[in-house]
């Protein structure tokens, strides 16, 4: 038993982390032997040809035919615990396949006895069974297993494996000092560690936010498939195997995780599904949200539907595309606006100031918004505005490019219509200055 413990502990850290690329290493090593007495560490490899696999080799309740699996990937900040990465594998058993979803950190849901708020919130609240209680009634399903992650242990894996190459697509820079967090990652073809592997899947502090980390990390899970893939990892077990038992927590028996490994052997790579929640982004009180596109993702967690989920685009459309005349009229419809800095960016109130008065739009205020962290920019305008208000805060948005309607709103703390510049402000900076007039 203490051989399937071990080797169960190793699937599931390798699971949770690289999103079921795990199974890719029973091929490597078929067995793994622990000498009596010993130390975790001290692991010897059989490599003798592994047995034929029964037909069926998944133990899954026969009337369910399938079993829902809670991934949580925890980070440490302020000396406390908080749920970075939330996901649900589903193994199916009749359609053999396993679809593994990943829940933004920032998904607006109904925590019970809180109400509403970010489902990252509910680790915080009332730890791993406040979370459970939390997805279950969000997706209208039952949790037969957990699965926790410990990030700490990750930069030390991705070292033991000999890190991996990845082609950055762009310069990524974040700091946050209450985390600990120092990100900058430079653009282009590098080899990156395990530290910065983990920084570059943890980042989100861009116009996509949690979209453009999902994006990353499925990237890096195709990169580390393929390295698990290779025949230098297997002196490398006994190192792994110690890192992977810190790592991980569970209430899977090792027979329940061993069945569920050689099921995910069984199967083709196309049969191993991820995805991310299908939604859109929006500003509600202020506060940043993934509003999750609830019947979608039901769907395709049953196998309803197999095509990829996507997002809501958050592309905007090139001032470019706009005549002279349609440019005019917005400024002509906006009238005075205020600007509030909600990315951190020292002097961003001045620059776009000047920005938009070259454009003719009068800025009679500036100022910083509530925080730091708006991952898109938006206009509001305040709740006793008049029909007036209403379009110049819309037309300010369209000059802007902020096509997503949820990210122009009423707001009780406006004073007039105003932009709130988030992470994004590159984008509308460049839209405004290329306006050319």
């Amino acid at each position: 038993m203490k051989f399937l413990k071990i080797f169960v502990i190793a699937f599931l850290i390798l699971t949770a982390t690289v999103g079921g690329a795990a199974w890719r290493i029973m091929e490597a090593f078929p067995k793994i032997s622990i000498p009596p007495n010993s130390n975790v560490k001290n692991v010897s490899l059989d490599l003798r040809p592994p047995e034929p696999r029964p037909p069926n080799p998944i133990d899954i309740d026969p009337i369910l035919g399938k079993v829902n699996i809670l991934i949580v990937g925890l980070d440490e900040v302020d000396g406390g615990r908080r749920s970075d990465a939330i996901a649900l594998a589903v193994v199916d058993q009749d359609a053999q396949a396993i679809r593994m979803l990943s829940i933004p950190r920032d998904s607006r849901v109904q925590i019970p006895g809180r109400g509403w708020d970010k489902i990252n919130h509910a680790y915080a609240y009332g730890g791993l069974t406040l979370l459970k209680e939390t997805v279950m009634n969000l997706f209208n399903v039952g949790i037969n297993y957990f699965v926790v992650v410990n990030y700490d242990s990750f930069p030390r894996i991705v070292d033991l494996l000999g890190g991996i190459d990845i082609d950055v697509e762009k310069k990524l820079v974040y700091t946050d000092y209450s985390a600990k967090l120092f990100i900058n990652i430079p653009k282009g073809p590098q080899h990156m560690t395990g530290k910065t592997l983990l920084e570059y899947v943890r980042f989100r502090h861009d116009p996509l936010g949690d979209i453009g980390r999902v994006q990353r990390q499925q990237k890096v899970v195709a990169l580390l498939m393929e390295k698990l893939k290779s025949a230098s990892i297997i002196p490398k077990i006994p190192s792994l195997v110690g890192e992977i038992v810190s790592a991980v927590n569970t209430d899977l028996t090792p027979k329940d995780a061993l069945n569920f490994l050689r099921f995910a052997n069984a199967l083709p790579r196309d049969r191993i599904k991820l995805a991310m929640t299908p939604g859109k982004a929006a500003y509600i009180g202020e506060v940043s949200y993934w509003i999750i596109d609830i019947i979608a993702a039901s769907q395709w967690l049953a196998g309803e539907i197999d095509a990829p989920l996507t997002a809501e685009s958050t592309e905007e459309t090139p001032l470019s595309d706009l005549d002279q005349d349609t440019l005019l009229d917005l400024i002509g419809q906006i009238g005075k606006i205020g600007i509030l800095n909600g990315d951190g960016a020292s002097g961003l109130g001045r620059r776009a100031s000047q920005v938009f008065q070259k454009l003719g739009v009068d800025v009679v205020y500036t100022g910083n918004a509530r925080h730091f962290d708006y991952h898109t920019s938006n206009v509001v305008y305040p709740e006793n505005a008049t029909e007036e208000d209403r379009l110049s805060a819309e037309a300010l948005a369209r000059l802007c490019g902020i096509n997503n309607k949820a990210l122009v709103q009423r707001n009780r703390t406006a004073s007039m219509v105003s932009v709130i510049l988030g992470h994004d402000k590159e984008q509308i900076f460049k839209r405004l200055e290329d306006a050319g007039f």
